[in-house]
C-alpha cells in the first residue's frame, strides 16, 4: 500500500475548529465489474455546512448563463471541462477536507454488492475517523445501492468494518447536489490515474488530507482479517466451555 498522508494547517489552526461537527460526503468513480476499470476512486468531502456546496452548485449555473439554466446537477463525466474547472475552484475555497481510496483491480472483474462496497468506504472513512476523531456527525453516500436492504447490509458492514455509532444516509444526489462534491473529486482523481488530464487533480490536491492506494486483493485480505478477528471475539474460548462443561457435570452428579 503506498500512503500519501498531506498536512494542511488551515485544517488545524483554524478558530473553534476542534469543536466543529462534521458531514462526510462519499461518491466513487470507477465501477468493480467493469473489467475495463483498472482503478476505482472512493472519495469523502469533510465540511461544516453541506449547505455552502449546494451554493458553489447555484454559482457555477449562473456563471454559465444560459447553458446553466439547464444543468440539473453537476457530474464529472457528464459535464465541460469548463464547468468542472468552475466547480472545483470554488469547491477549494470551502473549509474541506479530502480523502482519496485509489484500488488498483487490474483487468479483474469483482461484483459490485453490500460487502465488496463496504470494505473500499471502510478503508477510507478510517481515514476521516483518524483525522476528525468523534466530531463526525453523519455520513452520506450518493446513493449507490437502489434496493433498501442492500442499502441496509452496506450499512451493516461498513459498521463492522470501523465501529460505527453515527447516522448513515443514502441519497439521491439530483435532490441533494452536495453530494455531487464527493464525485468531482472522485472524478478528478481518476483522471490523473488513468493519465487522461492532471489539471483537476492539481486543483484540489492541497485539500487532500489522505490519499491511499491499495490493491484489490490487500483490501479484501484486510477485511477478511477483520472478519475473522469480530468472529474470534463473539465465539465462546475453550476455557469458558469447559467451566460451562465442568458445571454441568457437576449439577448431573448433584
Amino acid at each position: 500500500m503506498i500512503n500519501n498522508q498531506i498536512s494542511n494547517k488551515k485544517h488545524i489552526t483554524k478558530k473553534g475548529y476542534k469543536n466543529k461537527k462534521i458531514i462526510i460526503l462519499v461518491d466513487e468513480s470507477g465501477t468493480l465489474p467493469d473489467p475495463k476499470d483498472r482503478v476505482v476512486i472512493i472519495a469523502a468531502v469533510g465540511i461544516e455546512l453541506p449547505k455552502k456546496l449546494r451554493e458553489i452548485f447555484k454559482k457555477v449555473r449562473e456563471k454559465l448563463g444560459e447553458k446553466g439554466k439547464n444543468i440539473t446537477e453537476i457530474k464529472f463525466y457528464r459535464t465541460g471541462e469548463r464547468t468542472k474547472r468552475l466547480f472545483l475552484k470554488e469547491l477549494i475555497q470551502q473549509d474541506i477536507s479530502l480523502f482519496i481510496l485509489v484500488v488498483k483491480k487490474g483487468n479483474q472483474k469483482i461484483a459490485d454488492n453490500p460487502e465488496n462496497f463496504a470494505l473500499l468506504c471502510g478503508l477510507l472513512l478510517k481515514e476521516t475517523q483518524t483525522f476528525y476523531k468523534n466530531r463526525i456527525k453523519e455520513i452520506i453516500f450518493d446513493r449507490h445501492f437502489f434496493r433498501k436492504h442492500d442499502q441496509k447490509l452496506f450499512n451493516t458492514y461498513l459498521k463492522q468494518i470501523i465501529d460505527l455509532k453515527i447516522d448513515i444516509k443514502h441519497l439521491d444526489s439530483q435532490q441533494n447536489p452536495e453530494i455531487n462534491a464527493a464525485d468531482m473529486v472522485a472524478g478528478s482523481v481518476l483522471w490523473k490515474m488513468t493519465n487522461k488530464n492532471r489539471e483537476f487533480y492539481l486543483l484540489i490536491k492541497d485539500s487532500i488530507i489522505s490519499e491511499k492506494i491499495i490493491g484489490w486483493k490487500e483490501a479484501k485480505r484486510k477485511f477478511l482479517q477483520k472478519k475473522g478477528s469480530l468472529n474470534r471475539r463473539k465465539r465462546p474460548s475453550k476455557r469458558g466451555l469447559n467451566k460451562d462443561y465442568q458445571k454441568k457435570k457437576k449439577l448431573s452428579r448433584n
